[in-house]
């Protein structure tokens, strides 16, 4: 009986561990911006930023984005945070690859034409960020209230 005990307080303390070091969901953000001409192959052109309201320590979780051309365009994409950029493998999607940076910080879309690509007009450009606030930051601000 008492092993059965020992191990199931190992077992709700590693839980609890775990629950602690996780952060919590704060919410998200969506923003969208007009399009941009990317006319000029090998010069990237960048679209305005894009901006959401987001806590000062909250930290992206997950970025979804989407933004529409014609179809056969030849255009590399990246959406980039002011810390570093995150290559976009189609005209939608979603990544982790920029969790961990600020989700208080714009973001702006890049684009560049492939060589001997013709001008393309980028439409619909919209991102939604899920972000997180860290766990301690959480505690520490219920605690202090």
């Amino acid at each position: 009986m008492k092993a059965w005990l020992g191990a199931l307080v190992v077992v709700l303390a590693s839980a609890s561990w775990v629950q602690a070091a996780t952060p919590a969901v704060s919410g998200s953000w969506v923003a969208q911006t007009e399009g941009v001409r990317v006319a000029v192959p090998g010069r990237e052109i960048h679209s305005r930023a894009l901006r959401g309201a987001a806590p000062p320590d909250a930290q992206i979780a997950r970025i979804s984005w989407q933004y529409a051309t014609p179809p056969g365009a030849l255009l590399e994409a990246w959406l980039c945070h002011p810390q570093r950029c995150l290559r976009l493998n189609g005209a939608r999607g979603q990544s982790e690859g920029l969790a961990g940076l600020s989700a208080a910080q714009p973001l702006h879309f890049r684009f560049r034409l492939g060589q001997d690509a013709r001008p393309v007009q980028v439409n619909g450009l919209q991102v939604i960020v899920d972000h997180r606030r860290p766990a301690a930051a959480k505690a520490q601000k219920t605690v202090g209230q």
